[in-house]
């Protein structure tokens, strides 16, 4: 074998042997670079620095370069003609552009799969990656795609003797290699169709094609590509009895062959021209060109061809009435067609078995995938029924202790009022207090609902992340970060709810963007939007200035124009006749050095009579444990506490428009 040497493989090599990269990256770029510089002289070094490739570009947890590495290695394997390996390595490349989405490097998977199918002889699975190929070239608009797709799947159905079918899609190819003006591609597909031209016995057809597409090749100076269109010349030539022309492309043929050692088309041309002088009665060079053809065929032990001049032999023979001869050249041909068909279908079994092979190692992660899935479930239930029985014994314990210890007081109390009547009175009043409390608690826990949630989601993401092999630490940072949040934020709420009988605290203060905290309002309060079928629209200022105060407690006023916004709407929808569409709007705006944040919806409105009384403590109109009053009457005193007021307009049964109005701060 002649090996070559070039400066690039050596450059490469001494880059990979000195391991100084900026970064892993690089460093699999470089192995993968010289992976395919080595493949032809180096075909063990090659596949070796492949692997390396994968293996570093697992370290990196970067999807897309995993994806390249790994198809690199399957692309190596397949042109060595190992399958099995090729397709692992080409599936966990599929696996990987499917995690990262990547369309472009799915239809190049999905191609790859196709043809290592379609030589393993397997072409329902071929065709169903083909068909993937086409879809997604279809979804992106990729005309190149697309032909190389159609060209694919007609080869399958050339294969599949689907003649019709082929043509179909060769055609679609060739179509629009037209509208990319790209010529050789368009030879390519055209030969292509005169193959199946000839199939269907229509030579004219053939020639026509063959002729379309030999000057473009010649213009590439393409000489294998050239060997296949004078080949096929020839025989829809020979085929038409046209003999003398067949003989001249025929020879064409041997000739350019000739000239790049194409031995394969070389033997196929001696052979063409043998049997075409031997229709035209010139024995001798037909003779002299199919023993040429025999010598060759040894050489490079191709039985198919040898098993083909052994016919042509015969029937030579049989015309020089040499029997004997005759007889011996059919004899050598039935024992090379046995052989033949043996081989045949002991590569079939053996392709089918490597089939077998890889589905069945998919089956097995597949399954051990599934057991881990189950158990790490089973694990999870199992720590949240202990963590619901510890939360419900903890429950009736602290409620049994606070019962008692309130009875206890209240017997007290009951006891003292009955010496004195001023302290009977003082127990009316604690009785109303309590019944107070008990109504702030349900408050309290409408408000912290959704931080909760949010904590609680948070933390099953970051029980999944500790499955995994290699820690996410940006994606744990900004769990806890989020975890604190929502603790800030339940401890915020407390916090108001207290602030509501004591009276307000003092609070830093700092600048915010109005946008930004109604975006994030939003986000608290869209759990309570989901399956509602509610259309929400916004309509927010970017040219609003920021605003310098609490933003918690804004997004908190934000958030109850939200929550009532969703109840009215509910409750409007409850009562109509099912044709009432849901809207609510959200706007910003800037007018009269005033910021004014706006949520209006089509429920159920206000009534005229109730409107002064919607902000005083503990007023409601919904039912029975559906809300505290205290909403309003808390952003009421959080817009004051901003230098800000909150105005309504509203209409029964046609709307309600909030306004919190904001003035603008001075820097």
């Amino acid at each position: 074998m002649h090996i070559v040497y070039s400066d690039e493989l050596d450059s490469l090599k001494t880059l990979v042997e000195q391991d100084n990269f900026s970064g892993k990256t690089a460093k699999v770029e470089t192995l993968i670079l010289l992976a395919k510089q080595q493949f032809y002289n180096f075909p063990d070094q090659s596949v070796e620095n492949g692997l390396k490739a994968l293996e570093t570009a697992m370290e990196t947890n970067d999807r897309l370069l995993i994806a390249k590495a790994a198809k690199n290695i399957g692309i190596l394997y397949y042109r060595l003609s190992e399958f099995a390996n090729a397709l692992k390595y080409l599936k966990l490349a599929l696996k990987y552009n499917l995690e990262a989405n990547n369309p472009d490097e799915l239809a190049a998977n999905y191609n790859n799969l196709g043809l290592i199918y379609s030589q393993l002889g397997n072409y329902n699975l071929a065709l169903e990656n083909h068909l993937k190929q086409l879809k997604i070239n279809e979804e992106t608009g990729n005309l190149k795609g697309l032909a190389n797709s159609n060209l694919n799947i007609g080869n399958i159905y050339y294969r599949m003797n689907e003649i019709d079918k082929s043509l179909e899609y060769y055609r679609k190819s060739l179509e629009i290699n037209e509208v990319l003006q790209d010529t050789n591609r368009m030879a390519t597909t055209l030969i292509n169709m005169g193959s199946v031209s000839i199939e269907l016995h229509d030579y004219e057809q053939a020639i026509q094609h063959f002729n379309r597409a030999l000057p473009i090749k010649m213009k590439y100076d393409d000489k294998t590509n050239l060997g296949k269109i004078y080949t096929n010349l020839g025989v829809a030539y020979n085929s038409m009895k046209e003999y003398p022309e067949a003989i001249s492309y025929f020879s064409k043929s041997l000739e350019v062959s000739s000239e790049i050692n194409n031995r394969d088309n070389m033997c196929v041309s001696m052979i063409n021209l043998g049997d075409a002088y031997f229709h035209e009665n010139e024995m001798e060079k037909s003779h002299f060109f199919l023993e040429r053809a025999l010598t060759l065929a040894r050489e490079i032990d191709s039985k198919k061809l040898i098993r083909d001049i052994y016919e042509i032999l015969s029937n030579w023979y049989e015309a020089e009435k040499n029997f004997e001869t005759a007889l011996a050249y059919y004899k050598s041909m039935t024992v090379l067609n046995d052989s033949l068909f043996n081989s045949e279908k002991s590569n079939q079994i053996k392709n089918l078995q490597i089939v077998y092979e890889v589905e069945k190692k998919e089956k097995e992660i597949l399954e051990k995938d599934i057991s881990i899935e189950k158990l790490k479930t089973s694990q999870f239930y199992l720590l949240l029924a202990i963590i619901v029985a510890l939360s419900l014994a903890f429950i009736v314990y602290y409620r049994y202790h606070t019962k008692k210890r309130l009875n206890r007081e209240l017997e007290i109390k009951i006891a003292e009022a009955l010496q004195k009547e001023k302290e009977h009175q003082q127990i009316i009043v604690h009785k109303s207090s309590l019944t107070s409390l008990g109504e702030l608690a349900s408050g309290i826990a409408h408000e912290i609902k959704q931080p909760l949630q949010n904590i609680s989601l948070v933390n099953e993401g970051l029980q999944l992340e500790s499955t995994e092999e290699k820690i996410d630490n940006a994606f744990v940072a900004n769990s806890a970060k989020d975890i604190a949040e929502g603790i800030k934020r339940i401890k915020f709420i407390v916090n108001e709810i207290s602030n509501f009988s004591r009276g307000q605290q003092k609070e830093i203060m700092e600048w915010f963007n109005i946008n930004t905290r109604i975006e994030n309002a939003f986000s608290l309060a869209r759990t309570k939007f989901s399956n509602r079928r509610i259309d929400v629209q916004f309509y927010l200022d970017n040219s609003i200035p920021e605003f310098q105060g609490n933003p918690y407690k804004f997004e908190q006023v934000v958030v109850n124009f939200f929550n009532n916004a969703k109840d009215a709407i509910e409750d409007k929808a409850e009562k109509s006749d099912g044709q009432f569409s849901k809207k609510m709007i959200v706007r910003s705006y800037l007018k009269d050095d005033f910021i004014h944040v706006e949520v209006e919806d089509n429920g159920t409105g206000i009534p005229e009579s109730i409107k002064t009384k919607i902000f005083l403590p503990f007023f409601t109109t919904k039912e029975l444990g559906k809300g505290t009053g205290l909403g309003l009457s808390i952003s009421l005193g959080i817009a004051k506490e901003m230098g800000g007021f909150i105005d309504i307009e509203s209409e029964e049964n046609k709307g309600t428009l909030m306004r919190l109005n904001l003035p603008v701060s001075k820097s």
